[in-house]
């Protein structure tokens, strides 16, 4: 059998350890949803582009039936250019908004393995602590068990 405070000590360092481990696992937890929020952003401006876009090519479309229906002789290789701009516009914003949301799913599954692991960190800290309780208690009965022998009493390092 190991010598108790030697197992306290032991114990100790592991909490040590765990806490460290537990600390940076939280901060990878931060950056991870952090990395969340950014892409989730990304998304949103994406889509408000499109949306913009979208309104703009309508826009265009409607002020050709209606106010340029007249002057469409002179017009038309102006609009056809317009529309032409507004659907490559479109087109190039909805292969990023795709690309966006990938990228937003790729960083929840980021946040969530980064979780997992902050999760399994705190529970081998609470392992830990509970380890260097128990060594603490091994150690004071050891003690007490000592003290009650007409032994001589061994120094003990403080607790």
């Amino acid at each position: 059998m190991t010598d108790p405070s030697r197992q306290l000590q032991d114990a100790r360092q592991l909490q040590r350890l765990r806490d460290l481990r537990e600390r940076k696992a939280l901060s990878a937890l931060r950056v991870a949803e952090g990395e969340v929020a950014a892409a989730e952003q990304a998304v949103a401006e994406r889509q408000r582009a499109m949306d913009r876009l979208q309104r703009e090519r309508d826009d265009l479309s409607r002020r050709i039936v209606t106010d340029c229906a007249p002057t469409m002789g002179r017009l038309s290789a102006y609009v056809s250019a317009t529309q032409e701009d507004l659907d490559d516009q479109l087109e190039r914003t909805e292969y990023a908004l795709i690309d966006d949301e990938d990228a937003l799913s790729a960083a929840r599954e980021k946040a969530a393995e980064a979780r997992a692991a902050w999760l399994r960190a705190v529970s081998q800290n609470g392992s830990a602590q509970t380890l260097v309780d128990d060594a603490r208690k091994a150690l004071l009965r050891e003690r007490d068990t000592r003290q009650e022998r007409e032994d001589a009493p061994v120094p003990i390092p403080h607790l």
